[in-house]
């Protein structure tokens, strides 16, 4: 039955890539906006963004091994080097244990990949706009088209909803996270600590913006982003919000 997972852990990790492949824009492109959008600013700077990156990638391998070790019958002590048989991570790594699907497991799956295609599809519509802050380019055009026709901010939705997938899929009970002895080690339980730090950072952030994009997009479009708005009434949720 854990067999089933791979295909999930891997398709959860590449809508997380997805969602994350966001350029920083150059600095004169940048609108001046709030505290937040500086603070986001800085971290981005510190490549938060592929910390995020690779320490999905890295959690997702931990457990398709673990799973791929346990169905093959390995016994992983004659694949280490006996120089390395006593490290700490090592030791680690030969107890961890894999987790069967959960309910929990699949949904949570399930919105980080369909969180990661709309992010993907954005990122597709916006072409050389994408990117990480709030900013106006030379030839900015507003896109009405593709996601941006259900709603005026799809981005900030999908990546709403991977974040309470990553949420469920990781953190609750059951999760391999949890159960399977990873977070023993102090240095897995920092990294996903500031793991889940940084999402949660996103989010919030992510989450307060429309108001102040949708400002930013009147000042510079006009009766052009009147029109759109108009038409498309719904900033996150249609018929909702």
């Amino acid at each position: 039955m854990s067999l089933l997972k791979i295909p999930f852990i891997i398709a959860s990790a590449f809508g997380v890539q997805w969602s994350l492949a966001i350029p920083l824009p150059r600095s004169s492109e940048v609108v001046p906006t709030t505290a937040r959008e500086s603070f986001l600013r800085w971290i981005l700077e510190l490549h938060a963004l592929n910390f995020v990156k690779i320490s999905t990638w890295v959690a997702s391998s931990a457990e398709v091994a673990s799973i791929l070790v346990a169905h093959l019958g390995i016994d992983p002590s004659q694949m280490i080097p006996e120089s390395a048989y006593e490290a700490r991570a090592v030791q680690l790594l030969r107890t961890l244990q894999p987790v069967p699907i959960t309910p929990a497991f699949l949904a949570g799956s399930l919105m980080v990949i369909i969180g990661g295609v709309v992010r993907l599809s954005c990122s597709l519509a916006l072409g050389k706009h994408w990117n990480s802050l709030l900013s106006v380019r030379k030839e900015h055009k507003l896109v009405t088209s593709g996601p941006y026709s259900v709603v005026r901010h799809p981005s900030y939705t999908a990546f709403s909803l991977q974040y309470v997938g990553v949420i469920v899929m990781h953190a609750s009970q059951g999760s391999w996270m949890r159960e399977s002895g990873v977070l023993q080690a102090h240095f897995a339980k920092l990294l996903a600590t500031i793991y889940f730090f940084l999402f949660t950072t996103f989010a919030v952030i992510i989450i307060q913006r429309p108001p102040v994009e949708d400002e930013m997009l009147h000042h510079a479009f006009g009766e052009e982003w009147e029109s759109w708005a108009n038409g498309v009434k719904y900033r996150l949720l249609p018929g909702v919000y």
